[in-house]
């Protein structure tokens, strides 16, 4: 029997599978480059969540994080503060709801054990810092593969993808960038493994931080 060719064109984000939080959190946690991440991956900035015209339960973020201003302060200074909590970090709300130890009418979007959890402790116990004025801002998406054929029997691909700053760095984003398929019959997971349930062709659109590719 001749296999039926999988036709898979991306272009994309990723990171190796198996990924451990550690791998994904940096030393030192930036608001603008991984706490806005962390918003955008769990969708809490998504037109059906906090980023709502109106928000979601007295919380309101910018759509999709168009403003990193604004969402700093929602989450340190809306309600006198209480979504943060620098003296136990662990029961922050931001934490503990999507965390689902406390009711969140948006349901689980990450455990303890997941680098969103934590790079947000990180970022509540180095004291809520926000970016330097200056502080280096991302140029680029660098993305492989940028498109790949799949023939029977397999039905997944690794994606891999850089982020490049206006600094000259370069740095590994692929957990927490957002995968978004075109089409039901691909299935893209958290660390960028891309499963198809049917055949055909299709685009994975991804996105961090104010780029998306395609």
């Amino acid at each position: 029997m001749i296999a039926r060719p999988f036709f898979l064109f991306l272009l994309c984000l990723l990171l190796p599978v198996g990924v451990h939080a550690a791998d994904a959190v940096p030393a030192k946690v930036s608001f603008q480059r991984d706490v806005m991440a962390v918003l955008s991956k769990a969708g809490c900035n998504l037109g059906t969540c906090h980023g709502n015209k109106h928000g979601k339960g007295g919380f309101k973020l910018s759509l999709r994080g168009q403003s990193p201003e604004q969402d700093f302060l929602a989450l340190t200074r809306d309600q006198s503060g209480r979504r943060v909590n620098p003296v136990n970090p662990e029961q922050s709300l931001i934490l503990q709801k999507p965390s689902l130890n406390v009711a969140h009418e948006g349901g689980k979007r990450f455990v303890a054990t997941y680098p969103e959890y934590e790079i947000l402790k990180r970022w509540i116990e180095d004291g809520l810092p926000f970016d330097a004025a200056d502080a280096s801002k991302l140029i680029e998406l660098k993305v492989a593969p940028r498109e790949q054929i799949l023939f029977d029997p397999v039905d997944r691909i690794q994606l891999h993808v850089d982020a490049v700053f206006a600094d000259g760095t370069t740095r590994d984003v692929t957990r927490l960038a957002v995968y978004e398929p075109a089409h039901p019959f691909v299935v893209a997971k958290a660390g960028g493994e891309v499963l198809r349930e049917g055949f055909g062709e299709t685009t994975v659109i991804v996105r961090f931080l104010d780029h998306q590719v395609p």
